[in-house]
């Protein structure tokens, strides 16, 4: 989904500020005590580089280039933290920034690009560590070394797993989010955002792209004849009925009331038509058990066409809508579409004559 996508990065952009107004701190910071302490390349490294953050901390939140920014920013800031453990006279607690790098990478690339960038600047990290810190007794030297690979192993697993559970609980959040409640269709958040992967593929391969809009007819006689209960179920069952019905490439969501809406890709006009009145029949003559009383619907239907009736979901829903009360007018338990609108709006003013 491309909501999902747009929360991803929303959260990223967040979690990128904050590590922006650290870095611009710190990097003011550590460059003054390096140029105090005569480390002026190392110095030079961090000012340029907070001055950098300071730019990017402005433009985090809009720019439409995030993922660019990022590598440009996280790339230079790691090359940076293994430099500083390079440089002769460095400290060697500054190895503990290295372990930051999974977190980092993590947080702002995802799971995936996180862990190879991870990997690759922990491993570079370790071979600089052993390089300038491990001598002397062989020994100590082996306990240093099972420790920090330990360590740094520890920090990319954990990271690791926690971003595994973090995807998985935003999906089933947006799940939850565009799902009806009741009858476990998509709901209208989803179908927008279904509606927008669907025409920019019809748009981009001149497929054929339709809106349908289904109304039940005389639903408000069940709910008062029977309650809501009973309406419930048979907004459950009429869902069920037409989801059935449908192929895998199709959305059906509930709209609202006794509505739903369908998008049909790569069918034409007439194949289209065809379907969604087969389903108006089948529908016709199936009945619903319920407390061993049978209930019979019928629907009505209106369709519109991305392209000649409108390209956004709102001029495709108010056309179809149209249709749809046209097809109420003509006596319910019809489908009406472009071809056969016109022959229908003649007969209706015939029989107003």
């Amino acid at each position: 989904m491309p909501n999902s996508l747009e929360q991803n990065y929303q959260y990223r952009r967040r979690v990128m500020r904050v590590l922006l107004l650290f870095v611009v701190v710190a990097g003011f910071i550590f460059s003054a005590v390096n140029f105090y302490r005569g480390l002026i390349p190392l110095a030079i490294m961090e000012l340029t580089y907070a001055l950098f953050s300071l730019f990017l901390w402005q433009i985090i939140l809009v720019t439409e280039r995030f993922q660019m920014w990022i590598t440009l920013f996280l790339v230079p800031f790691f090359i940076i933290l293994v430099y500083a453990m390079y440089v002769p006279n460095s400290s060697e607690s500054i190895f503990v920034w290295i372990l930051t790098v999974p977190v980092i990478s993590y947080l702002l690339m995802g799971r995936r690009q996180g862990f190879w960038l991870s990997l690759f600047f922990i491993f570079c990290g370790v071979t600089v560590y052993h390089f300038r810190f491990i001598s002397g007794d062989s020994a100590i030297n082996i306990a240093d070394s099972v420790n920090i690979i330990a360590s740094a192993c520890l920090m990319i697993s954990l990271a690791h797993v926690h971003e595994i559970n973090r995807e998985k609980n935003e999906e089933r959040l947006l799940e939850l989010a565009g799902t009806d409640k009741l009858t476990g269709l998509a709901n209208r958040m989803k179908l927008m955002d279904a509606f927008k992967l669907y025409a920019e593929y019809a748009q981009r391969h001149g497929s054929p792209l339709s809106v349908v809009l289904f109304d039940l007819d005389f639903f408000k006689n069940v709910n008062d004849k029977h309650g809501h209960h009973v309406g419930d179920v048979t907004l459950r069952n009429i869902a069920r009925f037409i989801e059935d019905r449908i192929r895998k490439t199709d959305l059906l969501a509930r709209f609202g009331g006794e509505e739903f809406a369908l998008l049909i890709a790569g069918s034409s006009d007439e194949n289209c038509f065809q379907r969604v009145d087969l389903i108006r029949q089948q529908l016709c003559d199936t009945h619903f058990d319920h407390e061993q009383t049978p209930l019979t619907m019928t629907v009505s239907a209106g369709i519109s066409t991305f392209g000649t009736d409108g390209t956004s979901l709102d001029d495709l829903l108010m056309k179809a809508d149209q249709r749809l009360y046209l097809a109420k007018d003509n006596g319910r338990n019809c489908v009406v579409d472009a071809n056969n609108e016109q022959i229908i709006n003649l007969a209706l003013k015939k029989m107003q004559i």
